[in-house]
């Protein structure tokens, strides 16, 4: 499991460790080297995927986004997505796959568009 993960399941994640994380993927890497992305679209990413962790952990509500992310609806993802979000959306799927519990799943049934 990575180390993200294991932060996310014994509840020490913070944002930063989340912007460390995806200044690691190739993706943002990329984007970052020809300007596409600041480190404030990076800020603003890892504070969407920390109300993730908050809401699995917290039941801290959720917007539209983060809600059709969460629910694996892409056409609604897309729509409801800022410029920021829509360049990295690949990265919520990276996120969910490999740091966040299978069973959230389950729990995003129950959200409320």
């Amino acid at each position: 499991m990575s180390k993200l993960y294991n932060k996310f399941m014994d509840q020490s994640l913070s944002k930063e460790d989340i912007i460390v994380w995806l200044k690691d993927q190739s993706l943002v890497k990329h984007l970052m080297d020809h300007g596409a992305i600041r480190e404030q679209d990076l800020e603003h990413a890892a504070e969407c995927m920390f109300n993730i962790y908050l809401w699995y952990w917290k039941d801290l509500p959720i917007g539209h986004f983060l809600t059709a992310v969460l629910k694996n609806d892409f056409i609604e993802a897309c729509c409801r997505a800022d410029s920021t979000n829509k360049m990295l959306l690949s990265m919520y799927a990276l996120f969910l796959y490999n740091n966040v519990p299978i069973d959230f799943r389950r729990k995003a049934r129950s959200l409320r568009e």
